[in-house]
């Protein structure tokens, strides 16, 4: 038997463009063929993507020349095609001119005014307590009047500078020590030169420079060390005075030495320009490397200076040349746009007739080539490229083969565009395709997870291949290698943030939401199983037939599995009203007229639709609900109308489901599962012959009514479909004894159940 999708079944002649989905009339072939079929909205989708790529990249000079690796042999010459210096390795650049600024001593200059207003505030001081000792007033008045000076000093010390001898011996002292100490300078800040490693000074004094060492200059610290010593030695003979003076030198104290910080750095700024910044000059046609040599560290810092010097070119030629690398851009990104566009066309025809889904995997593709930029922009290492975010999010919103496709995509318009070397494309090719490979039909949330180790080894071994390949060993690989790592996982991270995200912003049902939602203590499965329980058994027997049949046509089984617990929550509006749900006795349909009948029927739809949308169930478990009866006749109602309306006419319209008719395998798969579960139950001393017979029948009625067409079943695999059914109906529906009543009740749920296609003969 030629196997052909459903919906052609009927065709009985060349009618190929009737069944073609609208926007897609032109031929399938040739390239003209696909640029004239494309629709506006996915020419949009296209052409934003490409600008946006554009956009992206604008404020970059990334003018990149395609550089070897070190340790790899080059094949040709490689020759300069212009003059340029060799800059210098920019870390022995920053050392050298670390040293030169630190030949630049601190600038620190002699401020006479300070002197001067310290050496005036000691002089007003003791003239302040010549006036008070000619007073010759009481001792307690003088006491306060010196407090009054605002100088702190004890009782003791008071009672000296009362002392008309020993006051001028006090005076002259001061003012010794201060001229000298001021003289050979105090500082404020010596703990900051010692500490920068400083031992001289440049000292500026009266507009002469003399470089002295720091130890030479005191601080404020030191000042009171000095006091010490000099009232010791002055008076040795009198323990008052001496602590008069240590009270008096500790209070006057103050630096007379600023740091000139503007000098200093205009000194070291002179030093740091007259450092090169080049090695060596190379002129145009020069070779820099030969052919079959090895390139070394000195080669790559040589490449990069041409690489440096040809970006600056770039910025100064005219505004034509600065516009051929957007061209570029723009030619490489439409080329892997349009190619992307052709093998969506061919293998997924389906997504490519959604724009909702061509613009998620536009999305998918701007976030990763946005990153990719930023990394560029920072200086970052490449290996940090997102490629695992880009593969990880393809491949769970749609299926590992749109996950290769989208990966290889964002590699090639990346790698074009930033001049990425053959290793390291090496090593983001083989790390996506492991990625894809690590979430392809993804069940389990745990296995998310274990991915990351696959990935994690896919750098190592392909970082390791690449480096060894070319004799770079030892730090520069593990370096890479944490890179890739630290990609992974940050990868890993923002696709479990951002998936919830594009779920719902895009009506997306991946496997990890499937996997929530098949969860039997979930509270809407918890209601059904309290409020028809004969509608969940029969919910998670569908369940289990249609995961088994779309395992056995390669369709996605979690997704069948989980549209079949669901595809029945209508019924918990009226759970009496369904056979399944009815314990025994008077059936509800007995009183009710055929119309009223197959309306509070088809109600179970309607229901079931606005229930999952109230509790936001995914889009496609709603279609789900939607399709399971497709446009089908209730037959046993209908001709139970026509008989009651004698000659008149009954429209069929009144008792068909109102649709659509299933348009994905799985939802057919739903279909079929819920037809066969139901007919089987009202078998009478069901065999494995019966069962089969039964479901090739139920099923075969489905096809011929038409309910299949919408959807891209073929006869094969309806064959594996009933197949598959017939082990598990057998096992569920194993021979018993039937009792009279038992018997009674299924011929009745057969009967007023939705599911019979021809009424029983009128006796």
């Amino acid at each position: 038997m030629k196997i052909f999708p459903m919906r052609f079944s009927r065709i009985r002649g060349p009618q190929k463009d009737r069944d073609r989905p609208k926007g897609d009339r032109s031929h399938p072939g040739g390239i003209g063929g696909v640029l004239r079929s494309v629709p506006p909205q996915r020419a949009g989708i296209a052409v934003g993507t490409v600008v946006l790529i554009l956009l992206l990249y604008v404020p970059l000079q990334s003018d990149k020349f395609s550089l070897p690796t070190e340790g790899q042999i080059v094949q040709e010459d490689i020759l300069a095609p212009f003059d340029f210096r060799v800059l210098k390795d920019e870390g022995e650049f920053q050392r050298e001119i670390a040293a030169e600024e630190a030949k630049v001593p601190p600038v620190v200059r002699v401020s006479d005014e300070t002197t001067r207003d310290l050496m005036r505030q000691i002089e007003q001081f003791f003239v302040d307590v010549e006036r008070i000792l000619d007073t010759e007033g009481e001792a307690e008045d003088q006491h306060r009047m010196l407090r009054e000076l605002g100088v702190p000093m004890s009782e003791a010390g008071r009672n000296v500078l009362l002392d008309l001898a020993s006051e001028q011996r006090l005076r002259e002292e001061v003012r010794s020590f201060f001229f000298d100490m001021l003289d050979r300078g105090v500082l404020s800040e010596k703990e900051y030169f010692l500490d920068g490693g400083y031992d001289r000074l440049s000292l500026i004094k009266q507009g002469e420079e003399y470089m002295v060492g720091i130890d030479n200059l005191l601080d404020l610290e030191h000042v009171s060390v000095e006091a010490t010593e000099w009232g010791r030695t002055s008076f040795e003979d009198s323990r008052a005075l001496l602590n008069a003076f240590f009270e008096l030198a500790t209070y006057f104290a103050a630096p007379n030495l600023t740091f000139d910080v503007q000098e200093t750095e205009a000194r070291r700024a002179e030093r740091r320009e007259a450092v090169p910044a080049h090695t060596d000059i190379y002129l145009k046609g020069q070779k820099i490397i030969g052919a079959h040599e090895r390139v070394s560290g000195k080669h790559i810092q040589v490449l990069r200076s041409m690489e440096q010097k040809w970006a600056e070119l770039r910025t100064e030629s005219g505004p034509w040349q600065s516009f051929y690398p957007h061209a570029g851009r723009l030619l490489a990104a439409a080329a892997v746009v349009f190619l992307f566009a052709v093998y969506l066309r061919r293998h997924r025809p389906k997504l490519y007739r959604s724009d909702v889904r061509l613009l998620l995997i536009s999305v998918i593709g701007l976030i990763g080539v946005g990153l990719t930029s930023l990394i560029t922009a920072f200086g970052l290492s490449y290996y940090l490229i997102p490629v695992v975010l880009v593969a990880m999010l393809a491949t769970i919103l749609f299926d590992d083969h749109v996950g290769i496709a989208v990966t290889g995509a964002f590699l090639m318009v990346t790698s074009l565009i930033e001049g990425l070397s053959l290793p390291l494309i090496f090593t983001l090719g083989l790390v996506g395709a492991t990625a894809v490979y690590g979430v392809a039909g993804l069940r389990e949330r745990k296995r998310f997870w274990q991915s990351l180790f696959y990935v994690g080894g896919a750098y190592v071994i392909s970082i390791g291949a690449a480096d060894f390949l070319h004799l770079v060993t030892g730090e520069e690989t593990l370096v890479k290698i944490g890179y890739g790592l630290l990609s992974a996982f940050g990868s890993a991270g923002l696709a479990m943030i951002v998936l919830p995200l594009f779920e719902s912003l895009f009506k997306m049902t991946t496997n990890i939401t499937l996997l929530e939602l098949s969860d039997l203590n979930r509270p809407l499965l918890k209601n059904l199983s309290l409020l028809a329980p004969g509608t969940y058994h029969h919910s998670i027997m569908v369940g289990n037939l249609s995961e088994a049949a779309a395992e056995a046509i390669g369709a996605n089984s979690l997704r069948a599995r989980v549209g079949a617990y669901y595809h029945d929550i209508g019924k918990m509006a009226k759970p009496d009203y369904f056979v399944e749900n009815q314990a025994g006795g008077e059936n509800k349909h007995d009183r009710l007229s055929p119309k009223i009948s197959a309306l509070v029927l088809i109600s179970h739809v309607r229901e079931g639709t606005e229930l999952a949308r109230k509790e936001r169930l995914p889009a496609d478990i709603i279609d789900a609900i939607r399709e399971h009866h497709g446009t089908t006749l209730m037959a046993f109602f209908y001709e139970k109308a026509r008989s009651l309306s004698g000659e008149g006419e009954v429209p069929d319209s009144d008792f068909r489901y109102p649709g659509p008719k299933p348009k994905t395998r799985e939802n057919a798969i739903i279909m079929l599962a819920d037809v066969a579960e139901a007919a089987t139950r009202a078998l009478v001393d069901p065999t494995r012959g019966k069962i089969a017979q039964r479901i090739f029948e139920v099923t075969n009625a489905k096809f011929e009514e038409g309910q299949l067409d919408d959807c891209d079943l073929t006869f094969r695999e309806l064959r594996k479909i009933q197949e598959a059914f017939v082990p598990i109906l057998t096992s569920a529906m194993h021979s018993r004894i039937r009792y009279p009543d038992e018997i009674r009740r299924e011929e009745a749920r057969f009967a007023v159940g939705d599911l019979l296609r021809k009424p029983p003969k009128k006796v």
